[in-house]
Parts: C-alpha cells; structure tokens; sequence
C-alpha cells in the first residue's frame, strides 16, 4: 500500500511516496519532481502548475502565485497588504477576506485563497495517483512550524477536499529530520540538531532536541522578507544594467520585459546550482532587442554575497533562543528550493565547522520525503493512531513526565521521555550477576533532568528464583489511550511479571 507525504510551499509543491519499504519523489505529467504552485485563469481554462508559471508574461493580471501567504489572513493583516504591493493580480475585500479577482471564461470572477490552495492540492493528488492509483490517497502534510492552529486546519481540510486522506500534520523541520532518519537508527543518542529551510520567500532556522527517538523543538525563527528570490532580484538587477549597457535603453520602464528578464534570471540561477556557466537569453526583450549573456556561478556568487549574512543570522537567533552554541550541534539540515544554491550551502557548512552536514537528498524533496516516511509508519499500524476530529486537528497524548528506572541507590535512566507521544514502546535490558537470583524492578515518573530528590515511584515489579546470570527484559508500552503497560520477562525461566498504571 502506498503512503504520500506532501509539501506545499509558497512557490512550488513536492509529493513523495513510500512504497515497497523505500521512499522516493513522485513526478508530474511532465516528468518534474517538483511543481510550481502557481494557478493561471484565460478565456478557455484554468491551468495549475509550469503550463501556469509560463504564461505569467502575458497573463500576468489572471496569475496567481504564493497564495499560501494569505491563508488564514484577513484584509488588514500586514501579509495582504504585502502581497498587494508586489503581485500583479486584483486583491479584493470579500467578508473581510482577501480574494482574487481575475478574467476567467470571459467574465470577471472571484477566487478565495483557500480555492486557489484546493486547486494545487488537486493537482498534487493526480500526480499521487499516477503512482498510487485512482481514488483516495493516504498521506501526512508538513506545514511551517509557525503555522496556527488555524492554518493547519485549513490546508488540511483543503487537501481532504482535494482527495487526500490526511493522516497526520507535522512541522517541517521534523520532517527533514525524518527524510534523514535521525535518532531513528540508534535510539540511545541524545543530541541537537540545526534545521535551515531557505524557501523562494522566507528562510527559517530550527534547534531541535532528539533523545530516545524522539524530537523536541528547542527554538525557531522565521523571517518572510528573505528568501530565494532575493538571489532572483539581484541577478535580474544585473542583467538589466547589463542590457543597458549594450543596447542603452532601459528595459525597466516596461513592466513585461523586467517579467520576462525575471523569469530568465530564475532559469539562469537554477541552472548555476549544477553548473559552472549558464545562458542567460531573451529573445525580443525589449524594443526588439534580443539578449544573450553568459553568466559565471562566481559571478553570481558575487553578486549574492551581501545577502547571505541573513542566513547566519537567522541561524544566530535560533541558537541564541535555544541557549547554545554552534559548538552543541551535532547535526545540520539544510532543506528547501533556494538552498539549492551552492553558495548558501558552503557559507553554512562554513558556519557549522564541527557539524555533520547531512546532504544527501536534493534539498527541495528533503520536507516530502519526510513526510512519506510518517505516512508509512502510520499505514504500517493501520492508521488507528491517528484520530482526527471534525477540524482535521489531531490529538494525542503524551508522557507529562519522564518514565524512569531506577538502576542504583542514586541513579535513574530515562526509559521514555517527558513529552513523548502516544503510543511508544520501548525495551530495556539488564543482565543480573552470578550471584543474584532476583530483581526489583522501580518505575518511577520524573520531571527533566531525572533525579531520584525529584521522582515520583509509579510501581515496583519483583522476580524471584531466577536462573544465575539471567537476562531480563523490560518492555514499556504507552498505549494510545496513554495507558502504560509495563512487563518484566526473565529470558531462561521464563517468568514474568506486568503492570499497567493507568492515564491520569
């Protein structure tokens, strides 16, 4: 059975699939992995995707792109204003609401964000089920960390509406860390991890915290005025003057020619991240004038130079709100479109000396594929862990405290951690000496850090007349329900003893 996981960003979206025990991206009817979200109306019909993104020169009043800006906004939040400065469709107060206002089939029309947002969802479910097969597809959504309550209800009945059955929504950075499988292979490790997602407009810096397994977001800041396509702007800044300087005429005073340049500057840089010299060519730019220049990657390194301070930044503050230094992170992430940029991932990898730089996946597909891994998990157990109420928000429950052993006069060893989520099953072994032919097993619940001044005694499990040198394993189960079944097994007798303490 397949299980997708889907990414919608601001300007492109990603589906991934995991199926017969591997995951990979999904590829559209065109055969790219990833899709533009963007939406064209005309005379004749709506088209979603690259066909929509290469009308945008002559269509650019009936175009709508980054609509995941404004979902949730109302009309007098600072995003809708934003956007109305910088796009080039009607933006219009509908119940005080934004709503597009475009010519669609001859007539004028209004479209709500959240109709613009079903339609990419649609399109991402009939590339799902050219992989998948027809109907419903079972998939987890990775949303923004920053995302409301709210806002993660609303993408996630849009996508319900589209066709997909919604597993489960996660943050993006935990996603990332899923596609890499951290914490996942050695459940003993306990360390922190940097996740940097530099999107098309907003870049975000992430700590997390992975111990026994499990992920805890430290800190997060985000920040919507960079991105990727201020690398765009810059370049398209210089091929402008460049144009000026050989035609002498200033291509800025025409609205589609600086579109058109813009959409030749944004090929040029995705081609710059695998090559060392792209073209640069426009044919009839402006007042007839066709242009073609070479562009170096050291040129354009150059060019973005000044702006990659920001990344380091944004990465300070995180660091800052987490109270720790770069010397503490074990791990580094570095996920989305615009980090594709070789640039970007050199100066982090710079910053990040002593880290390991887990890059092995192309940096758009990283948050999707994550996704697709939760999603298998969650079909693997038949998805009866997941409950979703009628706002598509899910609810769990989870460890108020660390559930611990207690292995001498002075010492407790975290078994499942302070906040870990419904359900979770973890083992414990202990091998008794020569001489002991019984065990007390003491369970106790603690606030973190773990200290017996601290901890609270949940139950005790007692084996007597063991075997010498017996081995005895511990299995701790936080059921759904947030009960916690405890057993004790003695390997070569075979005795037993259990316990469920009950959720309070």
């Amino acid at each position: 059975m397949a299980a997708f996981g889907l990414h919608f960003g601001t300007c492109s979206g990603c589906v991934a699939v995991y199926r017969d025990g591997r995951t990979d991206v999904v590829a559209n009817d065109l055969g790219d992995r990833v899709t533009p979200a963007v939406v064209a109306f005309t005379d004749h019909e709506a088209s979603v995707g690259a066909a929509a993104k290469q009308g945008i020169i002559r269509n650019a009043n009936n175009t709508v792109s980054h609509v995941k800006r404004l979902i949730g906004c109302k009309m007098g939040d600072a995003a809708v204003k934003e956007y109305k400065e910088i796009s080039s469709v009607t933006v219009v107060d509908q119940g005080g609401s934004p709503a597009f206002e475009v010519e669609h089939k001859g007539r004028t029309v209004r479209y709500m964000p959240t109709d613009i947002m079903e339609m990419i969802y649609s399109k991402l479910l009939e590339t799902a089920q050219s992989h998948g097969g027809s109907g419903i597809q079972d998939a987890v959504l990775a949303v923004p960390p920053e995302f409301s309550d709210t806002q993660r209800a609303i993408v996630s009945a849009l996508a319900k509406k589209a066709g997909f059955n919604i597993l489960r929504v996660i943050n993006e950075p935990s996603a990332a860390m899923l596609a890499f499988d951290v914490g996942q292979l050695d459940q003993t490790e306990r360390f922190k991890t940097v996740v940097y997602r530099l999107g098309g407009t907003s870049h975000e810096a992430t700590v997390m915290e992975v111990e026994h397994g499990m992920f805890r977001c430290v800190s997060t800041i985000s920040d919507s005025q960079f991105g990727a396509n201020m690398f765009t702007k810059v370049l398209q800044d210089f091929l402008a003057t460049e144009f000026k300087r050989q035609f002498r005429s200033d291509l800025r005073e025409n609205k589609r020619a600086v579109t058109k340049l813009g959409l030749a500057a944004e090929r040029c840089k995705h081609s710059l991240t695998t090559m060392i010299h792209a073209q640069c060519a426009v044919d009839s730019l402006y007042d007839g004038c066709d242009f073609h220049y070479t562009m170096s990657r050291a040129r354009f390194d150059s060019l973005c130079l000044p702006l990659i301070s920001k990344c380091t930044q944004l990465i300070d503050q995180a660091l800052a709100q987490a109270g720790c230094g770069k010397e503490d992170i074990s791990k580094v992430i570095i996920c989305g479109g615009g980090a594709k940029t070789p640039l970007v991932k050199k100066v982090v990898g710079d910053y990040f000396s002593s880290s390991t730089i887990l890059n092995n996946i192309p940096e758009d597909e990283i948050i999707a594929l994550g996704a697709a891994k939760e999603a298998a998990l969650l079909v693997g157990d038949g998805s009866e862990n997941v409950s979703v109420d009628q706002q598509s928000k899910v609810m769990f429950k989870f460890l108020p405290k660390s559930v611990c052993l207690k292995l001498s006069a002075e010492e407790l060893e975290v078994v499942l951690p302070q906040h870990a989520l419904a359900p979770a099953r973890r083992q414990h072994t202990l091998t008794l000496p020569a001489a002991q032919t019984c065990a007390s097993m003491e369970i106790f619940q603690a606030d973190e850090p773990a200290t017996l001044e601290t901890a609270q005694l949940l139950a005790k499990l007692v084996l007597r007349d063991l075997p010498p040198g017996s081995t005895i394993k511990s299995n701790f189960h936080l059921k759904r329900e947030g009960d916690l079944h405890i057993t004790c097994h003695e390997v070569t007798s075979d005795k037993s003893e259990s316990v469920t303490i009950p959720c309070h």
